[in-house]
């Protein structure tokens, strides 16, 4: 079933983010399962491109392409996809189940139009820094951790974190949701994740026939907040198994991070 494209702008007020990131806009985009170009793209493509305000940052939590035997032809269409889109802060990615494992590293060797880098992160952070004055005062830092999980066995967060400090803000990149348990325990403070589709088959109250996931099928999209912690759990773009959607649109969502209790 054919859908237009439907993205959220939510502000998100975090207690504990530095006064200096207030309103840092990142758009957050998972689940494309692109190979071939389709009709359906060309839509939200234009509607990228149109994106008021602009992003500083795109996040996309996985499952990029679709069949992992087509990355390159995935690999083509991903970059026309991402083209009108440079964020002056980056492009940061983690792959998905259904990705190739030569596609990260591919799109890694690709910038967008303003010659900004697509970054993939395995396991890693991406710190954003803004000096302070006086140069006394230690720099606040937005760490973005990006959790490979091309398998669920790649799944290393302890690792991910290892130059990370407490006082650090941090936002966990996962594909699986179910894993936000384990990046709360690690400290995070936003979780974005994916997978799901919002069960892409759902009943007409939206509610899923398929989770894909073991949390409760209410968590299954949308924006929760658990013990603290923020977790935005996108339904993504593209389909997998049956390549349809049923009551449970596609989505994109612009986050404006605000400094506020």
């Amino acid at each position: 079933m054919f859908h237009e494209p439907h993205i959220d702008h939510l502000d998100l007020p975090c207690q504990r983010l530095p006064k200096t990131f207030d309103g840092l806009v990142i758009l957050h985009l998972s689940d494309m399962h692109i190979n071939k170009w389709s009709r359906h793209l060309d839509p939200w493509r234009y509607h990228l491109s149109q994106l008021t305000p602009p992003p500083h940052l795109v996040l996309i939590t996985g499952d990029l392409g679709h069949r992992s035997w087509l990355w390159k032809t995935s690999l083509t269409n991903i970059t026309r996809l991402l083209e009108p889109l440079t964020p002056p802060l980056g492009t940061f990615f983690i792959l998905g189940n259904h990705d190739s494992a030569k596609l990260g590293p591919a799109l890694a060797q690709t910038r967008d139009k303003a010659g900004t880098p697509r970054t993939l992160l395995k396991n890693e952070t991406h710190f954003i820094t803004t000096q302070h004055s006086p140069s006394k005062t230690p720099d606040a830092r937005l760490a973005i951790i990006g959790i490979h999980q091309h398998r669920r066995i790649d799944t290393d967060i302890p690792f991910a974190m290892t130059s990370v400090r407490p006082s650090d803000f941090k936002l966990v990149m996962l594909h699986y949701p179910d894993l936000v348990h384990s990046a709360i325990a690690a400290g995070a403070d936003i979780c974005l994740a994916g997978h799901t589709h919002g069960g892409q088959i759902c009943w007409p109250d939206g509610s899923p026939l398929f989770r894909q996931d073991t949390l409760p099928a209410e968590m299954c999209t949308g924006v929760h907040r658990i013990n603290g912690t923020w977790m935005v759990v996108n339904r993504g773009i593209g389909a997998a198994g049956l390549r349809m959607r049923l009551f449970c649109p596609p989505q994109a969502i612009q986050l404006t991070l605000r400094a506020a209790s």
